[in-house]
């Protein structure tokens, strides 16, 4: 068992080769019950592998995973009861001849559900997830996108699991639909009290995420909640913006070499955000540095910094120590 019974997921040192590649090397994060873990990185980092480690379609080299505080090499069986999956592509987790109900009703079956425990649990997923009794009873293929992919949603939580895995839930959807499926997602979080995992490479979910990890190349480049990784930055949440006539690469050079300026980031079509160490007390300075240098610009204000401007920075680049730098 684990030794932090709050802890929905817990992943220590964990290692995973594939021959001489190591997929994971020794990376450590974790996510409390109820909570919004968003897994990042791009393709090859490592993502997936950790994911099948969790759900047990794997078992790691080195290091321990639990899940709901059981470890997940030794309790296979279990962990298919505590752990709901959604796989990125809808049609490897339902049959699309079959409505979301007729659906529910088959996979419910599979954990030894009965018939009026899986009817009544899918109505309740369901509607959560906006469907209506129309949308319930519509053959699988006559639906949308957005429509089946919480269809897939609804199956992977069809047996009450305290954890949903979700493997990039919103590829393929347009910009509207993967916002919507976020909020339905959050939307169950909150109601239902299911801890969610998301594996992404799409920065978007970190607004709906509690807790958030950076993988790369196999390693855990970050670790927190977004506003702890935010305050991590020069300023600690807060950066100066500059807006300027144009961004020519003459004047964002100047512009951000200007004294106690130690990274910048770029945010709308002309302005920059620079991040300073105190950026409230070094926005009168910032504002005479700029005249005295004769550098065009239209206003300074201070603004919240973002995650978007995290990445962007990204200040955190592994040496080949595998240390951050």
């Amino acid at each position: 068992m684990s030794s932090h019974p709050e802890r929905e997921i817990d992943i220590i040192d964990l290692e995973v080769a594939f021959g001489d590649f190591y997929a994971l090397k020794g990376v450590s994060f974790f996510a409390n019950k109820k909570e919004f873990l968003g897994i990042i990185g791009a393709s090859g980092a490592g993502k997936t592998t950790a994911l099948r480690v969790l759900t047990g379609q794997i078992n790691p080299t080195g290091g321990q995973a639990f899940v709901g505080g059981y470890d997940v090499t030794k309790n296979n069986f279990l962990i298919s009861l505590l752990v709901g999956y959604v796989p990125q592509i809808e049609h490897l987790s339902m049959y699309w001849d079959f409505s979301a109900l007729e659906n529910a009703q088959f996979f419910g079956r599979c954990y030894g559900m009965r018939p009026k425990e899986i009817e009544k649990r899918a109505r309740d997923v369901l509607e959560i997830l906006g469907f209506d009794e129309d949308l319930m009873t519509k053959t699988s293929s006559k639906l949308s996108g957005g429509e089946r992919k919480r269809v897939s949603i609804c199956l992977g939580m069809i047996h009450d699991p305290p954890l949903l895995l979700l493997d990039e839930p919103t590829t393929g959807l347009d910009a509207h639909l993967r916002h919507e499926t976020l909020n339905y997602l959050k939307m169950l979080n909150y109601e239902l009290g299911t801890t969610m995992v998301i594996i992404s490479h799409d920065l978007e979910i970190v607004d709906y995420c509690t807790r958030v990890t950076l993988l790369e190349d196999g390693l855990v480049s970050q670790f927190g909640t977004p506003l702890e990784l935010i305050s991590t930055l020069p300023g600690k949440g807060e950066a100066l913006k500059v807006v300027l006539p144009n961004l020519s690469a003459m004047l964002v050079d100047k512009v951000t070499k200007l004294p106690g300026v130690k990274y910048h980031a770029k945010t709308g079509r002309n302005a920059l955000k620079l991040f300073i160490d105190n950026p409230m007390d070094n926005f009168l300075p910032i504002i005479k540095e700029l005249n005295a240098r004769g550098l065009p610009f239209e206003e300074v204000s201070l603004v919240e910094a973002d995650f978007f401007d995290y990445f962007q920075v990204k200040p955190w680049k592994y040496n080949n120590k595998g240390e951050t730098e």
